[in-house]
């Protein structure tokens, strides 16, 4: 929607890390190498998640329906890739962030809305989607010479996406997380 801003936000509390933070802090002034260290790691493992169809713990993705199997082959898309459609765009528009007291990854401008529903899935939920315009390439099963737009009313429905959590921090995260910030304290910045 025009001039209004969605942030979603998936916090991660861990006492390990804070102990380890609060080392950090005593020793130095400046958290940013350490945190920009720990963004880049969490991108990593996030975009890693996001090929491997996989959740934070390792869980594979809900299949997709045949209904967007069918919808994917007539647009030309990859139908073995989840969250894949004619473009990787959330995929690549995942990036890491960090200051001196944070650091994490989020999904780029625009994407907020895709990006949770993905996350969290919209099972149950009713979706308004306001009027726009679309970009038509196929009627009637077959492509069209050239493309042409097409005015759409507003309309809602009912979601029926399953969740396909991509970010998050595991166990595993954690361990590395830790890790990662215990190298900063044993050679000081």
């Amino acid at each position: 929607m025009a001039g209004t801003q969605s942030r979603i936000s998936i916090d991660y509390d861990s006492q390990a890390v804070t102990d380890i933070l609060n080392q950090l802090i005593d020793q130095a002034t400046d958290l940013q190498p350490a945190m920009m260290e720990v963004a880049e790691y969490l991108h990593e493992r996030t975009r890693d998640r996001f090929d491997n169809q996989q959740d934070p713990d390792g869980n594979a993705w809900a299949p997709v329906a045949d209904s967007t199997k069918k919808r994917k082959q007539a647009q030309g898309v990859p139908v073995d890739k989840i969250l894949h459609g004619q473009s990787l765009h959330l995929r690549d528009t995942i990036f890491p962030f960090y200051s001196n007291n944070e650091a994490g990854v989020s999904t780029g401008p625009g994407t907020e809305a895709y990006a949770a529903a993905q996350q969290f899935g919209t099972e149950g939920m009713k979706i308004n989607v306001p009027a726009h315009q679309r970009r038509i390439t196929h009627a009637f099963g077959k492509p069209l010479p050239f493309p042409v737009w097409a005015n759409v009313s507003a309309y809602s429905f009912t979601g029926s996406t399953p969740a396909r959590p991509f970010m998050g921090v595991s166990d595993a995260d954690e361990a590395e997380v830790l890790a990662i910030l215990t190298q900063f304290i044993e050679t000081p910045l």
